[in-house]
């Protein structure tokens, strides 16, 4: 039994579908691995977007109180972080973005105030779950990029690797005609469980 906080992200709109599927397969495996796991959906939580008004740079904190609420601390508390989202424009959808912009404070905290993020000697890993519609070789660029700046940002290291992404997934329950996918978010569950 492996004892790691295990927190899910689904960044998709919609509730159900395909990145959302391939997260509830890698979250049944790693819990059945003996991970303690958590789901939260971005959509469900009601999040403003980030002001930009400066008020986290000398708190560290943000301002506003709304459905990102106990966010920050469900997060720092996770030994490990799974993200999955459908690609929208080649990137993520305005929600998963608010989300990620939302952890500015974190940026704050850490870079403008000097302070750890983490326990010390805690090491956080996260991956990535994606979807996109068209097969195009630069299709996950901008999503990847995003990912290894937030979770470079967060203190989190980024296991671009062993991330999952799949192209020529577009309409709702297409990933589950897919070959491997489950399969493959199985064995990722599995490992996220047992990664030391």
């Amino acid at each position: 039994m492996s004892g790691f906080k295990i927190l899910g992200v689904s960044g998709s709109p919609r509730k159900g579908g395909n990145s959302e599927t391939l997260l509830d397969w890698t979250l049944e495996a790693a819990e059945a691995a003996g991970g303690d796991v958590e789901k939260v959906r971005v959509c469900s939580l009601d999040i403003n977007p980030c002001r930009h008004c400066g008020w986290c740079d000398t708190r560290g904190e943000c301002v506003q109180k709304d459905g990102m609420g106990d966010i920050y601390e469900k997060y720092l508390a996770a030994d490990r972080i799974v993200i999955a989202t459908p690609l929208f424009f080649m990137n993520a959808p305005a929600q998963l973005k608010a989300f990620i912009d939302r952890f500015q404070c974190m940026w704050a905290k850490r870079y403008l105030l000097n302070k750890e993020l983490r326990e010390p000697g805690a090491e956080a890993r996260g991956w990535l779950l994606a979807v996109g519609g068209t097969k195009g070789p630069s299709l996950f660029d901008g999503i990847d990029q995003l990912m290894k700046c937030f979770y470079s940002i967060t203190d989190v290291r980024f296991d671009s690797g062993r991330s999952l992404r799949y192209r020529s997934v577009d309409h709702a329950g297409d990933i589950l005609e897919h070959a491997t996918a489950r399969a493959d978010a199985e064995a990722l569950g599995r490992l996220i469980a047992s990664e030391n």
